[in-house]
């Protein structure tokens, strides 16, 4: 095989990679799993997944509904680093920046007993929330 066309060959699996890497990041922003966002654009999970590994070629008309079913542009595979800030802005996917604060406060604490301890306290405050 020719130096050029193997250099060609692996820049295309890259690409494959790179666009399914974005396909997994915002599809987990938006919190939708892989069959929810396999059955709203109408292929299997097992395909979004071969997708989203950079397995398969994917076509523009795919994409494209995959782009308007997680509410991102077409764009984001196309600008370098808008599809990690476009994963990161998850606001418009429901969550909030305090709830976001939240999580990335609570992934930080290695101690299970304390995470396992800090969850009971707070559906303990919510219970009592809810007697309001």
């Amino acid at each position: 095989m020719y130096p050029a066309k193997r250099k060609k060959e692996k820049m295309v699996r890259d690409y494959r990679k790179i666009i399914g890497e974005t396909i997994r990041k915002c599809r987990l922003a938006a919190h939708m799993s892989q069959m929810a966002l396999a059955e709203k654009i109408g292929i299997s999970y097992q395909q979004l997944q071969k997708y989203e590994k950079g397995i398969n070629n994917i076509s523009v008309y795919r994409l494209q509904q995959i782009c308007e079913s997680l509410n991102i542009p077409l764009s984001a595979f196309f600008g370098g680093r808008e599809a990690e800030k476009i994963a990161e802005d998850s606001s418009k996917y429901g969550i909030h920046k305090e709830e976001k604060t939240l999580l990335d406060l609570f992934r930080r604490i290695e101690n299970r007993d304390i995470r396992r301890g800090l969850l009971i306290e707070m559906k303990g405050i919510v219970k009592e929330l809810k007697k309001i």
